[in-house]
């Protein structure tokens, strides 16, 4: 008898979101009627007899539904506790719109059913325990997760399979215990069991699912998924679970987005990472690679900073020093001794003397301090000679392992080898998503449909000069990876592309497969890697390339930036010594000017007389005192004879109306 509402205890539901009559939508599911102990018609909730209720089950009234009409119920536990909360069915809409009551679809209806009943009816029914004023909802959650084990959320299935047959994934033995290839004609009788890393796994699955994955009978791909995708074996395997002949593959499958669209997967088992495959690099010992290591402890650019500190040292020496003493020992003069202008060869002779000797410093690690040089050139030497300590130092610890270390020429990255324009092997299931993440980058995909076997065919036939190859489906592949040896290949760190790993399965199965594939790894250790331990190949060569591990700290350039001490302390020191030039000269010439300017007038045409000889003659300008009379002599000591400070002083004061000598 359907209950009423004569109790003051029983509700309709909260304003907004009231309890709703079922009746009518139960009674649509004519495959699922059945008859109740006391004799209604009802509905079956779950393939067993026993979880016949009445129609009005869930119906109009805020009741312990579960309590009065669930068969689970009838024995009380601790676990049991939503059996006490009353609930009842809502319409979704109206809750949404007019209430903020929590809503939830039933399991036992609509496409929720659809594993469990052929005829899912095609429309889902949604319950509330919050418009009854109930906390049943976390009662009832909670032990649904508790009983999942029991109750078995894939129902206790056998599923068909397909197999990879990728060596050590997936693979049968002939009769003398051979590895079958997988076009010889044994490869397809069913009746052969398969071995393999994934074999392996689903076995593990099967044994902690406690009957909820019975078995898993493997059959071989269509011929026509083949014919329809021929360039990829994964991709023909996915095909054959789209069109409903397998259940699921059991394989290392790439999720993709064009797989995607044919079928459901798992969840991810591992991500892949597609990794650039290179020749392995040589060293180099021609003339040009082995004396170019002198310049690699300094980067280019502070070799260019070093000779412009050489070339300014070297300028500025020749600048603070006694030039007419200079090129008096060249027996030459700076100036043109008929046209009074600077000899411009004289100057470029004493700056490249200059530069060559301050070269020689620096290569010499040391400066030589000349007798009797001028404040100005010794606050030069001295920033010059920190710089030349801190530089020669610097360069000679660090020269010796750039001398003994291997010269190799190569292009070990993957923007290395899109921006130098290589061409670039790869599996042409992964064109799309390569092709997005890399737009500059060359690919030659192979379309024999080999796998990585094929695309190491594009290789030997020249298409490429590198290759992008995944590590899942290669590293434990011993024949390939003895190609690889052959060849001369490795494996660099550089990635190209990440891709999860999944099992292509009926989008009916995919959440309940998902759960025991989390439930193992979680609570089992029992994971694809674990699986692969007993298959580790041996092979003759080391296919990982080493030589991109070097610590590369040991061969780090010096850079300007490593100078900045010596570079600002040279700088300091060349500005004070300009500084202290500059003063200098001017305060020589002001006490020329005026030592000059003291002298008596005959004693300044006389001196006239005679320097303008000496200088048409190019003779030294040093005078006798002989050739002057005594009284003169105390002054002469007093007056500057050097021929550039002749030049540049005036002989005769401004206020006097003499002929000027310069000009006669």
């Amino acid at each position: 008898m359907p209950p009423s509402a004569s109790s003051s205890s029983v509700t309709t539901g909260n304003e907004g979101c009231p309890c709703i009559d079922a009746v009518q939508i139960l009674s649509s599911f004519e495959k699922r009627s059945c008859q109740t102990p006391s004799g209604e018609i009802g509905i079956l909730l779950a393939p067993e007899l026993a979880s016949c209720v009445p129609l009005y089950y869930g119906s109009n009234f805020c009741l312990q539904h579960d309590l009065l009409f669930s068969p689970v119920c009838q024995e009380l536990d601790d676990t049991k506790t939503f059996c006490l909360r009353n609930w009842c069915y809502v319409d979704l809409e109206i809750c949404k719109t007019n209430s903020s009551e929590r809503v939830y679809r039933s399991d036992y209806f609509g496409s929720s059913s659809a594993l469990i009943f052929d005829d899912s009816g095609g429309v889902d029914l949604y319950y509330s325990y919050s418009t009854c004023n109930s906390t049943g909802a976390a009662d009832w959650e909670k032990y649904k997760k508790e009983q999942l084990s029991a109750d078995k959320v894939l129902g206790g299935v056998s599923l068909r399979s397909l197999a990879t047959n990728v060596m050590p994934f997936g693979f049968k033995r002939g009769p003398t215990g051979d590895i079958l290839d997988s076009t010889a004609p044994e490869y397809k009788n069913d009746s052969v069991p398969y071995e393999g890393v994934y074999i392996d796994y689903i076995e593990k699955l099967i044994g902690i699912s406690n009957g909820d994955i019975l078995m898993v009978n493997y059959t071989h791909r269509s011929n026509a998924a083949s014919l329809l995708n021929p360039t990829s074996t994964g991709t023909a395997t996915v095909q054959d679970v789209a069109d409903g002949l397998v259940d699921l593959a059991v394989g290392p499958y790439w999720i993709t987005g064009e797989r995607l669209k044919m079928t459901a997967f798992t969840v991810p088992l591992i991500y892949d990472k597609t990794i650039l495959v290179i020749p392995k690099p040589g060293s180099k010992i021609s003339l040009r690679d082995q004396t170019a290591k002198v310049l690699q402890p300094f980067k280019p650019a502070l070799w260019a900073l070093v000779v412009i500190i050489i070339l300014l040292s070297a300028l500025l020496s020749v600048w603070f020093s006694d030039q007419e003493k200079l090129v008096r020992v060249h027996r030459k003069s700076l100036r043109n001794p008929r046209t009074n202008q600077r000899r411009k060869r004289v100057y470029a002779k004493l700056a490249l003397d200059s530069i060559l000797q301050k070269g020689m410093f620096f290569f010499g690690a040391s400066v030589e301090q000349e007798e009797g040089a001028s404040l100005s050139n010794k606050l030069l030497m001295f920033g010059f000679g920190f710089f030349i300590l801190i530089a020669v130092s610097a360069y000679v610890a660090n020269l010796a392992a750039f001398l003994t270390r291997p010269v190799v020429s190569y292009v070990g990255t993957m923007q290395g080898v899109v921006d130098a324009g290589l061409a670039i092997c790869a599996h042409p299931a992964l064109k799309t998503e390569l092709e997005l993440k890399w737009p500059n980058a060359r690919f030659v995909f192979s379309n024999s449909g080999k796998e990585f076997y094929g695309v190491l065919d594009e290789y030997d036939a020249g298409h490429c000069a590198v290759m992008a190859v995944g590590r899942e489906d290669t590293t434990t592949d011993g024949d390939l990876l003895e190609m690889f040896c052959e060849r001369n290949l490795v494996f660099t760190d550089s990635l190209v592309l990440e891709n999860p790993i999944g099992f292509p399965i009926n989008p009916e199965l995919v959440s309940g497969f998902s759960y025991w594939i989390l439930e193992g790894e979680k609570y089992h250790d029992i994971s694809v890697q674990n699986s692969k331990t007993q298959y580790s190949p041996h092979i003759s060569c080391n296919v990982e390339f080493e030589d991109q591990d070097e610590d590369l700290g040991d061969y780090a350039q010096i850079s300007p930036v490593n100078m900045i001490l010596p570079i600002i302390t040279f700088l300091a020191c060349a500005m004070a010594a300009i500084i202290v030039h500059i003063f200098r000269k001017k305060k020589v010439r002001k006490a020329s000017t005026s030592a000059l300017r003291s002298v008596p007038r005959a004693v300044k045409y006389s001196l006239a007389s005679y320097r303008m000889e000496a200088f048409v003659k190019n003779e030294s300008y040093t005078m006798p005192i002989s050739r002057q009379s005594s009284s003169i002599a105390p002054m002469c000591e007093h007056i500057p004879l050097s021929h550039e400070e002749w030049v540049e002083d005036e002989i005769y004061d401004a206020d006097e109306d003499q002929p000027d000598t310069k000009n006669s």
